[in-house]
């Protein structure tokens, strides 16, 4: 099994979408739309989500595996769409 969530961004600026444990980095543009997928062992297992200023950031439970990110059906790589010189200290 596997659990989807389409995430998009409806507001005017860039928005990050983090995805834990792997602490990887994915850009939306305003418009833009991803889907989270990962495999399930629960059928009632669910994304954990936190909203924070610098973005959103999607946990997995337990009872769900790896993370992967997707738009159109094409699967995305980290730092879509990173803007220069985020990040850097």
């Amino acid at each position: 099994m596997e659990r989807r969530q389409k995430i998009d961004n409806r507001g005017d600026r860039l928005l990050m979408v983090f995805t834990e444990p792997e602490a990887q980095d994915y850009w939306l543009k305003p418009g833009d739309e991803i889907e989270v997928r990962a495999p399930i062992r629960d059928a009632k297992a669910q994304f954990e989500i936190s909203i924070h200023e610098e973005g959103i950031t999607v946990w997995p439970p337990h009872e769900m595996g790896y993370i992967s990110v997707w738009q159109n059906d094409v699967e995305l790589g980290c730092g879509h769409q990173r803007p220069n010189g985020w990040g850097e200290a």
